[in-house]
């Protein structure tokens, strides 16, 4: 869960970066129109859960905290778009935001110490068209504040491996 949002949050400050050295704008990626997942169903359902691992949920779900860091990374998307036309706002946004997560980062990081590989890849696999929603989301201002140093020091606050 928390590498999701890492890729998530390391995307955003890798497409400022590239588009800061490059002067380009930000490419939309393929798939970019996705929609949410339903919780509900299986991300793929013509792949089996592993009948031999057992699992705290049902095939094809989060768990609590699991559902929580989904709820976080969605709340990054909607704090990037609302302050796309405010880099400034922005840069101030997210260090706010690093700071009012700080805890569920924390937990979401030990979680992830006690996952297996196959754990973690079921879980992005589950979740993709969510961290694919929440970047189309953060596009915008991610192109828009490419340039902004302010936007790109809040960045590099986000917990790392």
């Amino acid at each position: 869960m928390l590498r999701m949002f890492q890729i998530a949050s390391f995307s955003a400050a890798m497409v400022l970066a590239a588009c800061t050295s490059t002067d380009k704008p930000a490419v939309a990626r393929p798939g970019d129109t996705a929609t949410p997942a339903d919780p509900a169903r299986p991300a793929d359902p013509a792949k089996p859960a592993d009948p031999a691992k057992p699992t705290a949920t049902a095939p094809g779900s989060n768990t609590a905290l699991e559902s929580k860091g989904i709820k976080m990374m969605q709340q990054m998307g909607d704090l990037f778009a609302a302050d796309a036309k405010d880099c400034e706002k922005l840069a101030v946004d997210i260090r706010a935001f690093i700071a009012q997560n700080k805890d569920l980062l924390g937990q979401l990081t030990e979680m992830e110490r006690t996952q297996t590989e196959q754990d973690r890849a079921a879980f992005e696999t589950r979740n993709k068209e969510v961290e694919e929603a929440v970047m189309q989301k953060m596009n915008p201002a991610v192109t828009a504040c490419a340039g902004n140093a302010n936007v790109q020091a809040a960045m590099k606050e986000f917990p790392g491996d």
